[in-house]
This record gives C-alpha cells, sequence and structure tokens, in this order.
C-alpha cells in the first residue's frame, strides 16, 4: 500500500487552517494534540483484467497485426520463431501499462499528527519516558528501602502532563525478581507541571542476605495525558527493567547434575526436587566433547534444557567447562584410558568454544565457570600434572568469558586432594603455590576444591588423604599470604558414596556426612558455596563406587541424605 504521511503545524492566526488533499478537495487542519485523520478514496478504481496466457495472447497478437490469414487462426510453429521478438516487445509494453494501472488503483490515505503547540507556531510532539532501558539496583541486606527512577519529557509543555505507570514482575525469560520479597508491585501517577521536564517514580526494594542471581522486575508508563509514551530504542523509553544486583556473599547449598539422557519432564522433577531439598546452586558439566563434536557441529540442547530449568527454578548456576574432542586433540591421546580428558592442541579452539558458550548463556544470568576438572591429577591431566599448562589454558579460557561477559566469575578447576601420595596427583596446596608462582591463581575470581573425606567425617583428623575437608584452612593460607583473602574457596564436589563397594558408607551416615560439611563451611567465613555430588545415582550396580554418589537413587527416590536436606529446608520456612 501507498501511503502519504504529512505533519501539519497546528493552526494559529499566521497557520492556514486548511489543507489540500490528493484529489484537491480542502479539508480543515486538526487542532489537537494526537489528532489523526485518514482520508481514503471514495471508490476504489476497478483492477485491469488478468493477463491472457502467452499462446492465445500471441495467436491474438499475430492475427490482429495481419500475420495469419485470420484473427484466432492457430499458431505455425514455424511462424513463432519469426514473430517471437516483436511480440515479446509488444507484450512488455502490455505488461508496463497494466503496472501502471494496477499502482493507480491502490488506495492511498494521508496522516496527519497535529502536535504540542510552541511559541514559533511549528508542530512539536512532547514523548515521556525513561532514558535508558534497564536501570541497576543494588538489593541490599535486610528491611525495605525507597529507589527512585527518573522520567522525563523530550521538551517543555505548556501544560500539565500526568503520566500514570505500574511496578511489576518481569515478564521475560531469566531470573525475575519475586513480588513481595524482593520489591513491591505497585501503580500510581507522576505529574509533571508546566515546564517541567523530569520527575521520579518511587520504587519500593525489600532486601536480603542470600547469594543469589540479578533478578529483574519491570517499570512502565501505562498511560499518559499530555505527552506521547515512546516505545522505539534510541529515544526515551516507555519501560525499564530493573536489575538487582546480588551484593550478598557467595555461599548456599549445590548440587552436581548430570543429564544422562533424562527427558525434559525428569529434568523438571529432579529440579523440583531440589527446590524441595533447598538447593540455590546447581553445578553442570558443559562437555566440549559432546557440545562440540565436530569443528562445525553444535548441539547445545541438553544443556540449554539444564541451564533453562535452573532459570525457571530460580537457582545460581555454575558451569565446568572441561574435556576436548577428538578434532581438537593429538592422535596420541587414542592411547589413554579416556582421551577426553587429554588436553586441546591449540588452547585457541576451547578459547573459542567458551566464548560461544558465554554469549549463549551469561543473557540468561550465567556467570560463574569452573575452569577444567581435576587438573592436579593424571586422570583428568594425562598424563602428569603441570601447573604451567593449566596455567596456559586458564588465561586462555578466561580472557575468552570475559571478553563477552564482564561480570564473569571465572574459577580455578576443582583441586583433588591427594589419594595416594604419587606424582599422579599433586597435594592442593603445593598445587595452589605453583598456580601463584606462575601468575594464574591471581588472575582467578576464586578457588574451586573437591575436598572428599569419605569414609570418615569431614572434619575427622583420620582422613586417608591429603587435602581433604580438615585441609582447607591450609589453601586458605595460602591465598592469604598472596593477598588474596577476600577471594572464597568454593566447595564444588563433596560427598560419599553408598552402596557396597570399598570406601562406601551407609546412606544413614552419607546424611551424617553432608550435614556436617554444611555446618562446618557456615562457620568459614571465607568459604564459598557447598555443592554436593551428586543429586542422583549413576546407576544401579551397588559394587561400583561412581555410580552411588547420588542423593537419590536412580529412580528419584530419596536417600536418607535428600530426606535430612528436605527437612531441614522445611525447619529454616
Amino acid at each position: 500500500m501507498d501511503a502519504s504521511v504529512t505533519e501539519s503545524a497546528p493552526a494559529t492566526d499566521d497557520t492556514p487552517r486548511s489543507s489540500t488533499d490528493e484529489s484537491g478537495t480542502s479539508r480543515p487542519l486538526p487542532t489537537r494534540a494526537d489528532t489523526v485523520t485518514v482520508d481514503a478514496p471514495a471508490s476504489r478504481p476497478a483492477a485491469p483484467a488478468r493477463a491472457t496466457p502467452v499462446r492465445t495472447w500471441l495467436a491474438t497478437w499475430l492475427g490482429a497485426n495481419g500475420r495469419l490469414s485470420g484473427p484466432g487462426d492457430p499458431v505455425s510453429p514455424a511462424v513463432v520463431p519469426l514473430m517471437w521478438g516483436a511480440a515479446l516487445a509488444a507484450r512488455r509494453d502490455e505488461r508496463t501499462e497494466r503496472l501502471q494501472s494496477l499502482r493507480s488503483s491502490v488506495e492511498t490515505f494521508s496522516l496527519r499528527l497535529a502536535g504540542a503547540r510552541t511559541s514559533g507556531g511549528t508542530s512539536t510532539t512532547i514523548t515521556v519516558g525513561f532514558p535508558q532501558s534497564v536501570a541497576y539496583l543494588a538489593e541490599g541486606d535486610s528491611g525495605s528501602r525507597i529507589q527512585l527512577l527518573t522520567v522525563r519529557l523530550s521538551g517543555a509543555s505548556k501544560t500539565t502532563v500526568t503520566v500514570q505507570y505500574a511496578v511489576s514482575v518481569y515478564p521475560g525469560s531469566g531470573y525475575k525478581a519475586t513480588a513481595g520479597e524482593d520489591f513491591n508491585p505497585a501503580t500510581g501517577s507522576v505529574v509533571f507541571t508546566p515546564g517541567q521536564t523530569s520527575a521520579t517514580i518511587p520504587v519500593t526494594i525489600l532486601g536480603d542476605t542470600a547469594y543469589e542471581p540479578d533478578e529483574a522486575f519491570r517499570v512502565q508508563l501505562t498511560s499518559a495525558v499530555g505527552a506521547l509514551i515512546v516505545r522505539t530504542a534510541g529515544q526515551l523509553i516507555g519501560q525499564t527493567d530493573v536489575i538487582l544486583t546480588n551484593d550478598d556473599a557467595v555461599s548456599g547449598i549445590g548440587m552436581t547434575l548430570h543429564l544422562r539422557g533424562a527427558d525434559a519432564a525428569t529434568v523438571k522433577k529432579e529440579f523440583d526436587l531440589m527446590s524441595d531439598m533447598g538447593v540455590t546452586w546447581v553445578r553442570i558439566d558443559i562437555d566440549w566433547s559432546a557440545v562440540q563434536p565436530k569443528r562445525r557441529t553444535l548441539y547445545w540442547a541438553p544443556t540449554d534444557l539444564l541451564v533453562n530449568e535452573a532459570v525457571a527454578h530460580q537457582m545460581n548456576v555454575l558451569v565446568t567447562i572441561a574435556y576436548t574432542p577428538e578434532w581438537a586433540r593429538s592422535t596420541a591421546s587414542r592411547l589413554l584410558p579416556d582421551p577426553t580428558h587429554a588436553r586441546p592442541t591449540n588452547l585457541s579452539d576451547l578459547a573459542n568454544f567458551a566464548s560461544l558458550a558465554a554469549q549463549r548463556y551469561a543473557p540468561l544470568g550465567v556467570h560463574c565457570w569452573e575452569v577444567w576438572n581435576e587438573p592436579n591429577t593424571a586422570k583428568f591431566w594425562p598424563t602428569r600434572p603441570d601447573a604451567d599448562e593449566y596455567g596456559q589454558l586458564f588465561r586462555a579460557v578466561a580472557t575468552a568469558i570475559r571478553g563477552v561477559d564482564s561480570r564473569a566469575t571465572l574459577l580455578i578447576g576443582g583441586i583433588s586432594p591427594q589419594y595416594d601420595g604419587s606424582a599422579a596427583e599433586v597435594p592442593p596446596a603445593v598445587y595452589l603455590e605453583q598456580l601463584y608462582a606462575n601468575g594464574t591463581a591471581q588472575l582467578a575470581d576464586g578457588i574451586a576444591v573437591h575436598p572428599y573425606s569419605y569414609p570418615n567425617l569431614p572434619m575427622d583428623p583420620a582422613q586417608r588423604q591429603v587435602g581433604g575437608f580438615v585441609d582447607l584452612p591450609a589453601l586458605q593460607t595460602v591465598m592469604t599470604n598472596h593477598g588474596d583473602d577476600a577471594k572464597k574457596i568454593w566447595i564444588t564436589e563433596f560427598g560419599a558414596p553408598t552402596g557396597t563397594s570399598v570406601n562406601a558408607v551407609s546412606e544413614q551416615d552419607q546424611a551424617t556426612i553432608l550435614l556436617q560439611a554444611q555446618q562446618q563451611v557456615a562457620q568459614w567465613n571465607w568459604a564459598g558455596p557447598l555443592m554436593y555430588y551428586e543429586l542422583v545415582d549413576g546407576g544401579t550396580d551397588l559394587t561400583d563406587g561412581e555410580q552411588n554418589f547420588g542423593v537419590l537413587r536412580a529412580d528419584l527416590s530419596l536417600k536418607a541424605a535428600a530426606q535430612a536436606l528436605v527437612d531441614a529446608a522445611r525447619a529454616r520456612l
């Protein structure tokens, strides 16, 4: 549809009070702001007839132009090539005439907007809105407080402007602030007196001390008298999303969750059960070898499922990024027990993947990353752990993610206890010192550790390995000695296997071990979140310890540890 849009000045003593439209008819101009006049033709011209088939048309044309014995005679195949050029030229002329006829048959209208009158007599539309589409506010630790959001007019008005607004739940995806817990919903109005161009809208923020993702709510201008609410990007806009930034110390209880082929309904049930247990963190793997099995193939669906469910349940997400696909590692890695544990041949490949992952998940509120898994062990850094090599990998990944997400938290990959005293495992404190010596630890935002103590209780001094729970203060001492005492030690794996394997514990002892760890972490102000390993058993073979770390059985029934966590969560309500 062709449309002519004209903006006309309001009538003044020296301004014409009528205009002439396309048909020459004189019409009065509107004199009130926001008045719209639509002029349409009284009747629509008849559309030209549809084009005839080429063969019929050609026969008619040849006959009409004396090329055949008579109009309508069949077209001889011998004649067609000779006459085709002339016929096509004539048909092009006919098409041109038809197109012009079609254009003339389209309805036209004129749209006239009469804006606010200025002293110069020209038309000005005054708009109202927020100066930015997003506002960041600290949530605070307790109580309620009033924060003021500025709303502005694009220019001074000679009359009063009244604007209605609403403070409500954020309607989009991502982490949403809860009405009545994080902010107070409200409606109201703001009034601009003549000449006033700036005013404020009060919003009530409710503080807390729980570490949680940044959360959003929306403030929207719903109607206005005397001004237009603008919704176009790049100008004053009619709504702003308020992001409540977390200002609490990192803390909370978490779970490691592996997808293991579960469908969406099962994953939702798993998250529902975690919510019942008071879980506020979920630790998931972004397995590079699974997401990008080929250089030009990316398969995000399993990770998307976990991240989206975490967002829906308002849980923080910690991502472990690790494990190398075949195309990115050396051919010698084929000889390893698990070739994916080999480091990449080119660190830029992993850095590029990390950047893609951050681009995908940072907008959803995922900002915490554990870089690799247990690099101080030969199992996950074959054939022998090397702090300098790991340092290069950490720098590459951290630089890539921070290039995408300035709010990212990068953790040294979960440092494991030394189980057997061999060179295949570097003691945690020694490894951390090596990372400080090569400058890597200083670049990290925290340290992730996996201080397993089973079959003993966490603080039992008779633990069977170096670097268990009782040795965590030694790591904090190393950090303090290097001026990093403000950084947290994140316990990103801790648990105990049930079943009948060596060093397995009873289900009741598993519950005791996990709860005692929670009590101890609460006493360390330098400790970050405590994340249990893991939510669900990896199988049903009771003789395999790796299959029995879950607080839920493979059928999602609760072990004693899960029930204890549920009871503790209910007691806190």
